[in-house]
């Protein structure tokens, strides 16, 4: 085998790879192009993230379930309180 019969093997197959890195760079641009678009969806302008229904929805009911707790320690603490007056006297 000479060089020439070698290049016409190879040409080929570096055509075929170099069209399909450029397909592969271009189906990423394309990916990209649709990640950027969707982001002002996901990020305000001041650039905090913005709730997803789901997200907010949980955090509602942890915060009322937190405010809950919170008045019941409260009710206790005021119990507590009242108990040691009364043991004082």
């Amino acid at each position: 085998m000479n060089w020439g019969e070698i290049l016409k093997m190879v040409i080929p197959i570096l055509v075929v790879s170099i069209g399909w890195l450029l397909g592969q760079v271009s189906s990423f641009s394309n990916r990209l192009i649709s990640i950027e678009s969707k982001l002002p969806a996901l990020i305000t302008s001041e650039g905090t993230p913005t709730d997803s229904p789901i997200s907010a929805e949980r955090r509602q009911r942890m915060k009322e379930e937190i405010q809950k707790e919170m008045n019941d320690l409260n009710v206790r603490v005021t119990l507590i309180e009242e108990r040691q007056k009364q043991n004082g006297r």
